[in-house]
This record gives structure tokens, sequence and C-alpha cells, in this order.
């Protein structure tokens, strides 16, 4: 997957997720008598009373979920499904924190955006779905809902760009619940069905565009609650921290969860799995732990098979290629004599155009920076368009539209893949572009990386950067 994807619905990412005991209805969960104003304001004396008869051991919530695409005119249809358990509990604070692990049965994000923990304004239960060869992130408003003031009916409030309503009370599965209407921007309007005695969601119909204006509705129900028994609680509730201090370890960008794990994402994770493997032994996040244990030893291997690779080229004088041009002019590289020469192997299409686009940006930054020296660098848009006369001419206009849109400086050219298979292609080993092959100026390949880079904040790809600095000085 090319990275990042487009964020859904994401206006509720801003909703706080932090419930006091003040918003939370718990004299109905116990016997206790309490006065009530708009359903849910307890009499403080009988507060504290029933705080301390309620039970408010933690609760393992459980879900089922599809994501249906719908057409006017035409029946709904499913095209993705997802099932999901939730622990909530309530913190010393008063605060409630729900820790949701996500498992998707196609089209999964990276493992670690399968494990949320809500509480505050920590980002929300996702799942991903690739629509027209564009990857999306959609956001979910469960497993809580809260609001400013407690729930009633007529109750209306504003969270950024959304707003909400109590627009009445039903029953579901004999469960009292309010019934809340959500409007997060033009035509998407949501339903949530959410306990009356507590802020858990029982149902949720979403509403998610995609694409040009394609519309799917998201389905969530609660099927099953169960307190978590003390003997099991405090397993589940290291292991939960233990993930929580994983994800903090490998510092994800939250604006970017489709991102695939980098180089040292793999490395971090790989030295603290073992831990969490046996700590996981006979969980609820045994399979999890497995999934993340397979995916890792697959990255690894193909790290392997991609260094191997690297290494066959690392040092020896580079293939005699000659790109071509846009214009369909060739620009052999044997004019570049002497120069340090950087090529960048990536798809260069204008649509579907997803983050961090290749980090083509950081590239002409580093281009920019370069201008003056002996240093050339070319962009290499691989396609396989270029290879029929019906569809090159596309091809072509799609590159030129990303060179605008991007107002890239450097020399982009195309290749229908032999160029890549010069260099080894490392897409036949499962390894995603982009390729960055570095040539100093006695033509041998100094340099073979695919995949992303770690970014500097004041130097962007500094890692390229160093490298193509010292080349060029002959170093």
């Amino acid at each position: 997957m090319a990275s990042n994807a487009k964020i859904v619905d994401s206006t509720w990412d801003g909703i706080p997720l932090i419930v006091d005991r003040r918003t939370t209805n718990i004299a109905s969960s116990c016997s206790c008598p309490a006065s009530t104003e708009k359903g849910v304001f307890v009499n403080s004396i009988f507060l504290v009373t029933c705080l301390l008869a309620a039970d408010v051991s933690p609760q393992a919530l459980s879900y089922e979920g599809q994501l249906l695409q719908t057409e006017r005119g035409q029946p709904a249809v499913a095209v993705k499904e997802f099932s999901a358990r939730t622990v909530l509990e309530q913190l010393d604070s008063g605060a409630w924190q729900a820790t949701t692990l996500v498992q998707e049965a196609s089209t999964p994000l990276p493992w670690p955006e399968q494990f949320t923990t809500q509480q505050g304004g920590a980002a929300p239960a996702v799942i991903g779905y690739r629509h027209k060869d564009r990857a999306y992130v959609v956001s979910m408003m469960f497993p809580m809902l809260v609001s400013p003031e407690p729930l009633a009916e007529g109750v209306r409030w504003e969270v950024e760009q959304a707003s909400f309503e109590v627009v009445g009370s039903r029953q579901l599965d004999g469960i009292d619940c309010w019934e809340v209407e959500s409007v997060t921007g033009p035509a998407r309007r949501h339903r949530i069905l959410v306990r009356q005695d507590s802020p858990i969601v029982e149902e949720l119909r979403q509403t998610v565009f995609m694409g040009q204006g394609d519309r799917f509705e998201l389905l969530v129900r609660r099927t099953a609650q169960e307190a978590i028994p003390a003997n099991a609680w405090k397993q589940q509730q290291q292991l939960q921290q233990q993930l929580r201090d994983l994800q903090v370890a490998l510092d994800r960008n939250a604006d970017d969860r489709a991102a695939p794990l980098t180089e040292q994402q793999v490395t971090v994770a790989a030295e603290k799995l073992p831990a969490l493997v046996a700590a996981a032994e006979k969980s609820p996040y045994a399979s999890y732990l497995a999934r993340i244990t397979r995916d890792q030893q697959e990255r690894m291997q193909r790290a392997d098979e991609v260094a191997l690779l690297g290494e066959k080229f690392l040092g020896q004088p580079a293939p005699k290629i000659t790109l071509t041009r846009l214009d369909g002019t060739e620009a052999p590289l044997a004019a570049q004599t002497g120069k340090v020469i950087v090529l960048h192997f990536w798809g260069y299409q204008d649509e579907p155009l997803e983050q961090p686009y290749g980090q083509i940006g950081y590239l002409d930054f580093l281009a920019n920076r370069h201008r003056q020296e002996p240093v050339a660098v070319y962009g290499v848009a691989v396609d396989s368009r270029f290879t029929n006369p019906m569809t090159r001419d596309a091809g072509i206009r799609s590159v030129k539209r990303l060179i605008n849109f991007m107002k890239l400086g450097y020399e982009v050219t195309i290749d229908t893949g032999a160029v890549l298979n010069q260099f080894g292609n490392p897409t036949r080993l499962g390894e995603e572009l982009p390729l960055w092959i570095v040539i100093d100026r006695n033509g041998k390949i100094a340099h073979y990386h695919t995949g992303y880079y770690d970014i500097d904040n004041t130097r962007g790809l500094k890692e390229l950067d160093e490298l193509v600095s010292r080349l060029a000085k002959g170093e």
C-alpha cells in the first residue's frame, strides 16, 4: 500500500473521550434511590453511595461491523467486515478509558493502528479500505459517545464541525438507549444508539463518502458484554500498557495511519515483541500478537532479500541506461559523467495521490540544495501504461499534472519497467517503490535503498542528503 490515505470523517477526531461521573448515570446501575433531572443528574449524596456499591469492574465489549457501499436505486453491498473487542474501564479519576482492538477481514491497516486507547483527545478506532486504487482510513464513532451535558431528549451540542442531537429514546434488545443524530458535513448524517445508563454505544450507523462522492454506510453493533474476572484483568491490564508503550516507541504519524512501518519501526518492534508474545499467552490478545509476529518475520525476510539484492549492485559500475523524457527524447546518463546521479523510481501518478507522495517533496528540496554542485537528480516514473500506445499519452499527462501540482524542479522521466529491471526491480521480491539509487562521480553505485526514509525536521532526507554532499565533494 502506497501510504496514507485519506482520513474519512476526520471531524470526529477532536471529540474528547473523557467521561466524568457527572455525565454517567451510575445510579441506574445500582439499587440506590436517586433524584434525577433530565434523566441523568444524580443527587450528590446518593451518588457517593452508589459509586461505592456499583460494579465498576472492567468490561469486555464485543462489536461486529460492516462497511456497505450504497448506490441510488441499488441494494447495499457489503464490501468489508470487521470485529472489535473493547475493554472499558473507569479510572481512579472517574474518567472512562476504552481500549479497542479491531480485527479486519480484508485490507487491514498496519497492525499498530488496529489497537487504540481512547481517552482525552486520542485517535479513534479506525478501519482501512481501498476504493478505486486509493487507501482510506475510516474513523468510527464508537465505543463511547461523550456529551458536554447529560443526555436527555432534546439535548443538542456541537464539537468543531460536528453537531449532535438526542432525538428520542428506544429499546434495543431490552436495553434503554438514547437515539442520537449527528451531522459532520454535507450529507454526512449518522445515528448512534447510546445506553441510558452509561456512555456505551450499542449501535452505530455512520455515513461515509469516498472517491468522487461514492456513498458508504458503516454499521457497527455491540454483540456481547461481560465483566473481566479479577484474575484475568491484571494480565490484560499489563499487556495493554505494554502495547501502549510500544506505540509510543514506534512514534507513528497520526496523520498518516495507513503508512507502512519504516525500517526503524520494524527494528523497534522486533526488540519488544518477545516480551509481548510471552505476556499475551492465553489472553484475548494472543492472536493479535501472533499476527504481528508473522508480519515482522515477513518484513524482515523481505528486508534481508532486498539487502542481498542491493549488495549485488553496491560498488559496481552502473548499468548503461538511457532515460526517456516526457517529450520522448532521450537523456543518456553518460552525458552526466563526473556528476553524482540520484535516481528515484516511483509511480509519479497524479491519481491516486497519497501521502507521503513518494517523498518527492523532500527530494525536490534536496535537488535545490545541491543545484550548484555536480549533482543530477532524476525522477523515474514507472508505469505499465507507457508500453501501450493507446494509454501512453494518458500516463504522461498524469505525470505532468503531478509535476505541476508538486511544483517539482528536478527532471522526471518515464520507464515501462525496463530501466527498473536493470537495477534488480525489488518489487519482484514484494517490496514497494520508491527505489533510490545513487551513482557516484566515477559511475559506480554508491547507494541502494527501497521504501521511505526517516525524515529529519530540518534536513528532510538527511541520510540521503549527507551521502550526496560527501560524494559531490569527492569524498
